[in-house]
């Protein structure tokens, strides 16, 4: 729905010069590593029990030690063992830490904060799809799965929030534009977010922005998730005490 109806007409407010620049916006940046991340996540579950059931003995052999969930939690500090994460198993964790605080950000962005688009509260099938479907993709990963939600890693969403206001700045001194420009609105064609990320006519309060979504926001969201799966832990372990309590 995103590659093939963003930036046309009824199915986005508003028709688009360029269909590639979809990719200048940070929601539409977040449903697509949603989309990466489920993708590598069954990639990576398919890989893993293929090569501990079928394939390759040696690595049968150490199952025990490769289980994802001991492994991670015992952070490889056994000197007795040694711990070997798969690459796969790291690019899809380094993934997960980075669209859960993504996607809850730029969902609430675009139906809570006020934007100052007059088409903030319509309705389109890509809103839907962007901030309706990447969000409850993510609520449901985050009930089922029990991959450990690391503090430390906040560093992930940081960095890539900041390669995007990087990547904004860097296209704005390019020449580049909104992708609506031919409609020749009156706030120009600069900015991406009106007066929320537009390095041409409000680059004092981008910058504002930007720090406070990197310091605050971000950090924020990330901690709350993460007491979140503290709490998901608890229940767990609460469940199964009584369980075998019986």
């Amino acid at each position: 729905m995103l590659f093939i109806k963003w930036g046309t007409t009824p199915y986005y407010p508003k028709a688009s010069d360029s269909r590639w620049k979809m990719f200048l916006y940070a929601s539409n940046l977040a449903y697509i590593t949603v989309c990466l991340y489920f993708t590598f996540a069954a990639i990576s579950t398919f890989t893993y029990h293929m090569r501990t059931s079928y394939k390759d003995t040696s690595f049968k052999a150490n199952k025990e030690e490769l289980e994802i969930n001991n492994l991670i939690e015992a952070g490889g500090t056994d000197p007795n063992k040694e711990y070997i994460l798969p690459v796969y198993v790291k690019f899809t964790w380094y993934l997960k830490s980075s669209i859960y605080p993504a996607i809850i950000l730029t969902s609430f962005l675009r139906w809570g904060a006020d934007t100052g688009e007059p088409y903030q509260y319509s309705t389109n099938a890509v809103d839907v799809h962007v901030h309706g479907v990447g969000l409850a993709f993510v609520i449901v990963d985050f009930i089922l799965i029990s991959s450990p939600y690391r503090l430390q890693h906040v560093i992930y969403p940081m960095t890539a929030a900041l390669g995007y206001y990087m990547f904004t700045l860097i296209y704005f001194f390019a020449g580049g534009t909104n992708g609506h420009h031919a409609n020749r609105e009156i706030d120009g064609d600069t900015y991406l977010y009106r007066e929320k990320l537009d390095w041409g006519r409000f680059p004092r309060t981008t910058v504002f922005i930007a720090f406070m979504m990197l310091f605050v926001a971000i950090p924020l969201t990330h901690l709350f998730i993460y007491l979140l799966f503290k709490l998901k832990q608890l229940m767990i372990e609460w469940y199964y005490f009584n369980k075998h309590k019986r």
